[in-house]
């Protein structure tokens, strides 16, 4: 009897502190950390996408549950102010889809436009892992996490990480690209 009480008030315990949970400052996230003196040239290069996250009940994961795996080369534009995403997306079915769009940022500031997509904002933050970013998409209602880096692999300690600051901004649903099949190649 005493010890189903003691589980009883363990559980109830647990569930309390999950819901008055204050995130502490280290799992905050935090655009101080952006090296603004290098922005964006550190972001240039081959990125592959590893995770997302977004509130409950949101439409915002929907567009990467195709997804089997996803690289991204960043380019820097003759117009400073532009950076050239080109994608090599692999779909579940096996299928490679190329995607281009053009971020555009303006000087002293690391929020950035889509273009086509007047309504949307990306914000940059830092992470522990020194070859990831963390990139907050915003637009009408729907808002997401996404989590990116070098590697097509990322430590586990990275992964927990972008999970904890995910739940932080109320982001529980957590979407972990699969990364079962081979990679897209890119056509030049």
């Amino acid at each position: 009897m005493i010890g189903g009480t003691w589980r009883y008030f363990l559980y109830l315990y647990g569930l309390l502190i999950d819901i008055l949970r204050v995130c502490d400052e280290s799992n905050r996230l935090s655009a101080s950390g952006i090296n603004r003196t290098q922005f964006p040239l550190q972001y240039l290069g081959r990125w592959y996408f590893l995770a997302a996250a977004a509130a409950p009940g949101t439409e915002a994961l929907d567009i990467f549950t195709i997804m089997d795996n996803a690289e991204f080369v960043v380019r820097e534009s003759s117009e400073r102010e532009k950076l050239y995403f080109r994608a090599a997306i692999r779909v579940k079915d096996g299928s490679c889809v190329p995607r281009k769009w053009i971020y555009i940022f303006t000087d002293r500031s690391i929020e950035l436009r889509t273009e086509g997509h007047p309504d949307r904002i990306t914000e940059l933050f830092s992470t522990n892992c020194h070859h990831c970013i963390i990139l907050k998409e915003r637009e009408k209602n729907n808002s997401r996490l996404l989590l990116y880096a070098r590697s097509s692999q990322l430590e586990e300690e990275f992964m927990e990480e972008f999970k904890n600051k995910s739940k932080c901004q109320g982001f529980k649903d957590i979407l972990v690209i699969p990364q079962q099949q081979e990679y897209c190649h890119f056509e030049e």
